[in-house]
């Protein structure tokens, strides 16, 4: 790579550090490609000021001056507030590219003048991000038509722990927030719930994720909006080996896991998905059981170290025409 070495800066808040987006999308992130990257890009985390009024204005301003040149600053969601266009102005004249990344944002309140490339979590939210710049630029232009998207993966605990699922015997588990998990009483009677609602129940609890084959994914319809939760629960699914029970309208599932995949439910109610739970049981160890699992795998793929990592490097490449091209 000779002389030259990018440099990104994932730009974090200095009020929401244990955030589950700030975490994933900065710590994890760069915990996951660094092995991969090594020595040619250098990776880093700076925490943004959030205070209000005057001195807010005047950290804002001084933190901005004494970020290094010529990086590029990937602003995670709860960092957004910090890129006003003065704290802006100072990143770009040191020589600075903004990238910002709205994960499951609302795009219509979030999208940033700011940025030189917007990044998208997952490939619903890349069309919605495109759809909203081309309104946007209608008249006149105003903000960068690049968009990047960089998929939102499990939690990499899942992979640091090995945690693998068992494929011996049919059993479903929900992994989340119980507050959030809709279910029949018939479905409440077979399928286990894991409480991962907060980061002290996902330490306790996601061990126990290999017991289970079948991951309940399932979830309402309607979002309104541009506004796109990613299919993490689909991810956590692949991670663990296990195979998802999923609505087909659920953003991104049939892009990542095909068509033909053959546990969508065609709809998010009781029947649809009741009827969706007896075949996958019925069906346990078959063919297409062995196509579940063999989607869920190339799912996984599209978010392992060596694919995201290579998104970073085509992200260096779109906002740095000098780095070396493949």
């Amino acid at each position: 790579m000779g002389e030259f070495r990018p440099r990104i800066v994932f730009v974090c808040s200095d009020r929401h550090l244990s955030l589950g987006s700030t975490y994933m999308r900065a710590h994890q992130l760069i915990e996951l490609i660094a092995p991969e990257l090594g020595e040619e890009i250098d990776l880093s985390i700076s925490l943004a000021p959030r205070k209000s009024k005057l001195w807010g204005k005047i950290a804002r301003r001084l933190w901005a001056a004494r970020q290094p040149r010529d990086a590029i600053f990937f602003v995670t969601k709860s960092a957004l507030p910090v890129l006003r266009p003065e704290v802006a102005a100072i990143l770009k004249k040191r020589g600075g590219k903004i990238c910002v990344d709205y994960v499951d944002g609302d795009l219509d309140r979030l999208l940033s003048p700011a940025a030189d490339l917007h990044i998208a979590s997952s490939y619903q939210s890349e069309r919605q991000l495109h759809d909203l710049i081309a309104e946007r630029n209608a008249n006149a232009p105003s903000v960068s038509p690049k968009v990047h998207t960089i998929l939102h993966g499990p939690d990499i605990r899942l992979a640091n722990q090995a945690v693998r699922a068992q494929q011996d015997t049919f059993r479903m588990v929900y992994f989340g927030d119980p507050l959030n998990c809709r279910m029949s009483a018939a479905q409440q009677g077979e399928i286990d719930v894991l409480n991962a609602a907060h980061a002290e129940d996902f330490d306790a609890t996601f061990e126990a994720l290999g017991d289970y084959s079948a991951h309940y994914c399932v979830r309402p319809d309607a979002q309104g909006g541009r506004v796109t939760k990613p299919f993490t629960k689909g991810m956590i699914a692949a991670a663990c080996g296990a195979v998802p029970l999923v609505n087909r309208s659920v953003p991104d599932a049939e892009a990542l896991l095909g068509a033909d995949y053959p546990y969508f439910t065609e709809g998010d109610d009781d029947a649809a998905v009741e009827a969706a739970f007896q075949k996958m049981a019925a069906e346990f160890g078959g063919p297409n059981w062995t196509q579940a699992l063999s989607a869920t795998q190339a799912m996984a793929a599209r978010v392992s170290a060596p694919a995201i990592a290579e998104r970073f490097r085509e992200l260096v490449r779109i906002l740095m025409p000098d780095y070396p091209q493949d």
